[in-house]
């Protein structure tokens, strides 16, 4: 008997480039700063922080960049605090039993 070979994997979900997609994503962020046309939404992981740097555009919220703490902005972004991020909204996401 011969197998079928394994379908491919799903392809991660695009990242997100607004408000709503981020907070869809995430969740609600632990801090927010206001001002006239922009926001700073920042995540509170184990160790480290995602901050998001959203600007008007029209109406929308739109993440303009990111970064991560301890990295800063001359860094990239740490994949291992983004990971963290991911799965903090995903165990939020799970129902309590």
């Amino acid at each position: 008997m011969t197998s079928l070979p394994a379908p491919p994997p799903e392809p991660p979900p695009p990242p997100p480039t607004d408000g709503p997609s981020l907070r869809a994503a995430y969740g609600a962020p632990d801090f927010v700063r206001r001002e006239s046309d922009s926001e700073l939404w920042r995540y509170d992981v184990s160790g480290c922080a995602v901050f998001f740097f959203l600007y008007r555009e029209g109406e929308a919220l739109k993440i303009r960049y990111a970064e991560t703490s301890p990295r800063g902005r001359e860094s990239p972004l740490d994949p291992a605090c983004l990971k963290g991020l991911t799965v903090r909204a995903a165990s939020a996401s799970r129902p309590m039993s």
